[in-house]
C-alpha cells in the first residue's frame, strides 16, 4: 500500500490562481525560491502560511516533483509559448487536475473519498465523522501510523471546501467561492443535517459529465503507464470514480473514446471487459493535450 499522507495545507484549500503562480515563480526564480519565505511572500503576494500551502498543493496536484522541479504537464499548462490554460479557465484542465490530485495521492483524502469510501455503500451521502472513521479503520487495518483527529478534521474541512458551495457564505463569500473545483459540481452540501446533527454532503455521481474525450484518453494513458490493457472494473474504481461517473457514464465515455481514437479498443470476451491500447506513437499522449487545447 502507498503511504497515506494527511495535512500540509495549513488549513487553506487551493485557490484559483495558486497553481499558476507557484509554477511560474519556480520557473522564474528557481526551485529554491519556495524555501526563502521572504522572497516567496513578496513574489506570491500571500502570507507565510499560504506559501507553505501553495507548496503542498503543487505536490498534491502532481505539478512538481519532490524537489519542486516542474513536471512536463505543468510546463504545458502554465508555461512555454503555448500556455494551454494558465488561469484554469478551461473545464478540461479542471478534469485533468481532478484526476491528478486523486492519482498522485499526496493528499490522500481525495483518493480515499472518491475511489474507496463509497465502494460498499448504497447512499451517496457522507459526513465528517463517517469519512474520518473510514480513514481511521483503513489506517488500523493496514498497520499504518496513527493520524490525529484534529489533522483529519482539518483535512475533511479543506476537502469539502474544495468542492462544495457552502449554504451560508455571507461572511467569507470571496474565500468560499475561490476554489477551481466548484465548477465541476462533484460534491454538494445539503440543506439538512444528518442523524448525528452533522452537515451532510452528497457526491454527485451521474452519467452526464462534460469530460472532453481527449482529456479522458490522456488520463487513461497516464494511469496505464507502460501497460497496454486495463480491466473495465479497474478503470471504474479509479479514473471513473475520481470523476464521479456512473457505470452508464463510463460506458458512454469508453464508446466515445474508442470511436474517436483507433488507438483504444474495448473488448468484452466471455464477460471479461478490457480497454486495450494499440499502435501508440511515442508522442501520442502529449498530442492528446495539443489537440484539445488547439495547438495543432
Amino acid at each position: 500500500m502507498n503511504i497515506l499522507k494527511f495535512s500540509g495545507h495549513d488549513t487553506f484549500h487551493c485557490r484559483q490562481q495558486w497553481l499558476s503562480k507557484g509554477v511560474k515563480i519556480i520557473d522564474n526564480e528557481g526551485v529554491g525560491v519556495l524555501s526563502l519565505p521572504e522572497v516567496a511572500i513578496s513574489k506570491l503576494g500571500v502570507g507565510k502560511n499560504m506559501v507553505q500551502s501553495i507548496q503542498h498543493w503543487l505536490k498534491a496536484f502532481g505539478l512538481v516533483d519532490e524537489k519542486y522541479e516542474i513536471l512536463d504537464v505543468s510546463k504545458k499548462i502554465f508555461l512555454q509559448d503555448s500556455e494551454y490554460d494558465p488561469y484554469l479557465e478551461d473545464e478540461g484542465t479542471l478534469w485533468l487536475l481532478q484526476y491528478k490530485i486523486c492519482h498522485t495521492n499526496y493528499a490522500s483524502i481525495y483518493k480515499i473519498v472518491f475511489s474507496e469510501f463509497f465502494n460498499d455503500k448504497i447512499s451517496l451521502e457522507f459526513s465528517e465523522s463517517q469519512v474520518i472513521q473510514f480513514i481511521l479503520k483503513k489506517l488500523r487495518d493496514n498497520n499504518l501510523r496513527e493520524v490525529s483527529m484534529n489533522t483529519l478534521i482539518s483535512d475533511f474541512k479543506v476537502f469539502t471546501k474544495s468542492y462544495a458551495t457552502p449554504i451560508k457564505s455571507l461572511k467569507t463569500i470571496e474565500d468560499d467561492f475561490n476554489s477551481p473545483f466548484l465548477e465541476l459540481n462533484l460534491i454538494s452540501q445539503l440543506t439538512y443535517k444528518n442523524a448525528l446533527g452533522e452537515t451532510a454532503y452528497r457526491i454527485n455521481k451521474d452519467s452526464e459529465k462534460n469530460i472532453p474525450i481527449s482529456i479522458f484518453a490522456y488520463c487513461i494513458l497516464d494511469y496505464l503507464q507502460d501497460r497496454s490493457n486495463v480491466s473495465y472494473d479497474e478503470i471504474r474504481s479509479t479514473v471513473a470514480a475520481y470523476f464521479c461517473l456512473s457505470n452508464e457514464g463510463l460506458e458512454n465515455l469508453i464508446d466515445s473514446l474508442c470511436g474517436q481514437y483507433n488507438e483504444f479498443v474495448y473488448k468484452n470476451d466471455a464477460g471479461v471487459r478490457q480497454i486495450q491500447t494499440k499502435n501508440l506513437s511515442m508522442n501520442f499522449k502529449n498530442e492528446l493535450l495539443e489537440s484539445y487545447y488547439g495547438i495543432q
